[in-house]
Parts: structure tokens; C-alpha cells; sequence
């Protein structure tokens, strides 16, 4: 009833997961500035984009990608420039301490949004849910729980791993509290580098 080389599969993404990546930086710099539980609304805007990625290529759009490779150039520029665009933002506000009330939070919605977009359009992404992902569904009855069942461990995974890297920042940035414009200084330097490697990255389907 498991899918195809499914314990593969956990093993290729729990590497993924612990190697630190755009969306690691990203929630890791949120939970700093931010604070741990509002940084979670940029983990969930992650695996909301790759729940949708994923919906996307049962729905045949990696044949489309594939026909189409420039559809990456695409994504990596979107993607790119908005980590660039976080990071901008990032050298404009202070840290939020407990001693410092003064400074608004960023909404939820706007959390979420970081995450979303960021992911949905990572090349390194896209690659993956149409090389590799589509290789671990075999065609047959049970096709749909299958993929409900990779779809599911992949997002629970990630989640998981986020909540991780989110809480040790969080716990970093106490250490640091005193030095709020060091770490938005220090997450607005990574994210733009970031940004620079992916929009540098040459896409190979």
C-alpha cells in the first residue's frame, strides 16, 4: 500500500529538509525579527505552496515545464528578486524586543505571504516536484493514495524541520536581543545573497 521506494523517498527529503536553504534563512530571519509562533505563518505558507506544486504535477504540469524549460527562468526570477525585495525590507526595521513595544509586527497574512511566494517559486523547487517527485507514483489503482501519502509526509516533514530551525533562531535572537539592528542587518546580507545565487543558477530539467 506504500508508495514505490517510499522510505527512499523520507530519506531524500529529510536531507533536503536539514540542509539549510532559502526557506530555512527565511523563516530562521522571521523568528528572529518576528518571534517563534508568527515565523510558523512562513512555514505554512511553504508547504502550502508545495502542496500546490505538487497538486500541479499530478495535474500534468511538469510534461509542460519539460517542453517549456524557460517556464524555470521564470520562476527563478520571481523568486529571486522577491528574496532580494525581503531583504531590502529587512535593512529598514528594528528588531522587536520584549523590552520594545513600539515596533508593529508584521501580519500574519504577510508571513505567510514571504513563505508562499518564496517557495512556490523556487527553481530548486520545481526541479525537484518534476524530476524526481514524479518518479516515486506508479501508475494503478492506487495512484491517488500514493500520492495523498507523499504529498502528506513531504508537507509534515518540512513543517517539522521549520518548527526546528525557527525555534533555535528564536533562541539565538534572545542571546542577541541587545543588538536588534545586528540581526536584521545579518538576515537582510544572507537573504539578498540568496537572491544573487538563485537568479545566478542555471536551471537544468
Amino acid at each position: 500500500m506504500l508508495p514505490n521506494n517510499y522510505w527512499l523517498f523520507i530519506q531524500i527529503i529529510t536531507i533536503l529538509f536539514v540542509t539549510p536553504g532559502p526557506q530555512r534563512v527565511l523563516i530562521i530571519s522571521n523568528s528572529m525579527n518576528y518571534g517563534f509562533f508568527r515565523s510558523l505563518w512562513t512555514g505554512i505558507g511553504d508547504i502550502s505552496a508545495n502542496g500546490i506544486q505538487m497538486i500541479l504535477v499530478m495535474f500534468g504540469i511538469s510534461t509542460l515545464i519539460k517542453a517549456y524549460p524557460a517556464i524555470l527562468d521564470v520562476f527563478k526570477y520571481v523568486g529571486g528578486f522577491y528574496l532580494m525585495y525581503i531583504a531590502f525590507k529587512f535593512f529598514f526595521i528594528k528588531t522587536i524586543t520584549q523590552n520594545d513595544k513600539s515596533q508593529p509586527f508584521r501580519s500574519y497574512k504577510d508571513l505567510f505571504k514571504d513563505g508562499f511566494i518564496s517557495a512556490f517559486f523556487s527553481p530548486s523547487a520545481i526541479v525537484f516536484f518534476v524530476v524526481i517527485f514524479p518518479t516515486f507514483l506508479v501508475p494503478g489503482d492506487y495512484l491517488i493514495i500514493h500520492f495523498s501519502i507523499l504529498m502528506t509526509t513531504h508537507m509534515f516533514l518540512d513543517f517539522f524541520f521549520l518548527i526546528i530551525y525557527a525555534g533555535v533562531a528564536n533562541k539565538i535572537a534572545v542571546f542577541l536581543k541587545n543588538y536588534p539592528n545586528f540581526i536584521t542587518r545579518i538576515s537582510g546580507v544572507v537573504l539578498f545573497l540568496i537572491g544573487i545565487k538563485i537568479l545566478l543558477t542555471k536551471n537544468h530539467i
